[in-house]
């Protein structure tokens, strides 16, 4: 039996499906030897692709918490497992199969199930063997997506904010199309499949062939991790992977405007976005000085410039209002250092 993982994007529609292979107990007495009716046994079952938000699966993987042993046991028996146990091709050697008369059927197509001892022991194996293995892939794809990041970051950013040169640095380094290609070497186990039938077959999802013409599917996990970033390439300017600057997990804005914020839910009720302009709205005219000292000179320009006849006393006062609006915003959120403001505002003022 195909034991593959399979992927397909709506990208119009932002949706994504997944195909993966689910240990499910196994109930039907009449399918359990007498031999075993004693033991829980676990069978392997596909699960019916759902329609998710785009970059679920990628999502997932890269805010995986390695030192949360249920999150990574939960990622490990869903998405690599089964895997994991179909490469060995040992399936007769299962409790199961020795406690049955094995016909050719069976022989020539046998499933993946496993008594609860047997399906401990190969969870415990994985976990083992391949901790390493998956934390350096994490490694690897939260790198690309920084990377990626930081160009979105720069592509948005002016002079005068404060990480303008080192994401100008960056940016310089290498284009997405690169850095994708430069590891692509590692992600060959990719087969692209155009038999959409069979990769909704039984499922009730509301799926749309003009929108999606075909699947991948692949024995690694991590494969399908690069084709996830392969295909957002293509979609880059309406899907990107951003770190949320407060919880630093990794989200895909609904919108294709700059945020640095995710919607997750962090302290007190408030969202990651809603607790940010709480906290950049706490800075007052009151409690802050340098607001305090925009808004003494935002108001001393606004008396020179109704009583002066200057032409350079109101572009001026114009130019403040305009570019100072800004200036505060950026400063709000962090965007530039109070150095940089306080330097700007002293700068505004007309040569003598």
């Amino acid at each position: 039996m195909n034991y593959e993982l399979e992927i397909a994007f709506d990208f119009k529609n932002s949706k994504e499906y997944f195909v993966r292979y689910e240990p499910i107990e196994l109930t039907d007495s009449e399918k359990i030897p007498e031999k075993l009716k004693n033991k829980k046994l676990y069978v392997f079952e596909k699960v019916k692709p759902k329609a998710k938000n785009i970059g679920t699966f990628l999502l997932e993987f890269l805010n995986l918490d390695f030192s949360n042993a249920l999150h990574l046991n939960y990622f490990l028996v869903h998405y690599f497992l089964v895997n994991f146990i179909a490469s060995k091709k040992n399936y007769l050697d299962f409790e199961y199969y020795k406690s049955i008369n094995l016909t050719s059927e069976i022989i020539d197509n046998p499933k993946i199930i496993l008594t609860e001892d047997e399906f401990i022991d190969y969870a415990e194996g994985t976990k083992l063997l391949y901790f390493s293995f998956i934390d350096s892939a994490q490694f690897v794809f939260r790198n690309i997506a920084e990377k990626i990041y930081f160009k979105t970051l720069f592509e948005s950013s002016t002079e005068e904010d404060s990480d303008y040169e080192s994401l100008k640095i960056l940016k310089d380094n290498e284009t997405y199309e690169s850095i994708l290609d430069n590891i692509s070497e590692n992600f060959k186990d990719i087969k692209m499949n155009f038999d959409l039938d069979a990769f909704f077959l039984g499922s009730n999802a509301n799926k749309s062939k003009d929108n999606i013409r075909y699947y991948y599917s692949s024995n690694d996990f991590t494969c399908l991790l690069f084709i996830c970033m392969k295909e957002f390439m293509n979609y880059k300017n309406s899907f990107r992977i951003v770190k949320c600057k407060n919880c630093n997990h990794y989200f895909i804005p609904k919108t294709a405007h700059t945020t640095l914020y995710c919607d997750n839910i962090f302290k007190d009720g408030l969202t990651c976005k809603e607790f940010a302009d709480k906290v950049s709205s706490s800075r007052t005219y009151a409690n802050d000085p340098i607001c305090k000292k925009y808004r003494n000179r935002y108001k001393n320009l606004s008396k020179q410039a109704s009583i002066s006849n200057n032409p350079e006393v109101l572009a001026l006062y114009e130019r403040y209002k305009v570019d100072g609006a800004k200036m505060l915003d950026r400063y709000k959120h962090n965007k530039i250092t109070a150095e940089r403001f306080e330097n700007w505002i002293s700068s505004m003022k007309i040569g003598k």
